[in-house]
């Protein structure tokens, strides 16, 4: 499966061969900061553990599947640059909470929003009713500004535990229930 965004950007299942470029894009500060479950530093021993995960063994059942998890790689040229994965939601039964990092090479590029919207997009043409939640670090006004570009509303803050920061952190919150307005 791979889902074209663009002549150069793509989303596919993450590979064994991917690993370093997840390595380099995540033992970023800059991006691993913003994400709440990933260890810093992040090593190669990481990377095959995360890849070992079943999610990345069935992308198409995961799309339709509300309790499945789908892991996507965001590619450049086929190199990765980032990551989507899409789960259960733990805050509100029956919706899936979308999360993304990008490799700072790739900020600016409108990559992540065309990304997130193939992903809902192809998602609701497998389960027409999904709604979505999404999250972001109180201070990662980026990807607040993300989400509410994307037609999510706020729903509110809640706190999580950062393992990168090694702390509970202050999120907030998002979700979508209806189509975005492009």
């Amino acid at each position: 499966m791979r889902l074209h965004i663009s002549d150069k950007v793509s989303l596919r299942p993450f590979r064994h061969a991917d690993r370093y470029d997840i390595v380099v894009g995540i033992n970023d500060w800059q991006v691993v900061r913003w994400l709440a479950s990933v260890p810093h530093p992040y090593r190669i021993d990481h990377a095959d553990a995360y890849l070992a995960r079943p999610e990345h063994k069935s992308c198409e059942i995961a799309m339709a599947d509300p309790e499945a998890i789908l892991a996507l790689a965001i590619c450049a040229d086929d190199r990765v640059v980032g990551g989507m994965s899409l789960v259960p939601a733990t805050r509100r039964s029956g919706f899936r909470e979308v999360g993304f990092w990008l490799s700072r090479p790739s900020w600016g590029q409108r990559i992540v929003p065309a990304a997130m919207r193939t992903v809902i997009d192809k998602v609701r043409q497998c389960a027409p009713d999904t709604s979505f939640l999404a999250s972001a670090n109180h201070d990662n006004l980026r990807s607040q500004r993300l989400n509410l570009s994307l037609g999510f509303t706020e729903l509110g803050q809640d706190e999580i535990f950062s393992m990168p920061l090694q702390r509970r952190v202050t999120v907030n919150c998002f979700h979508l229930m209806h189509r975005y307005v492009s």
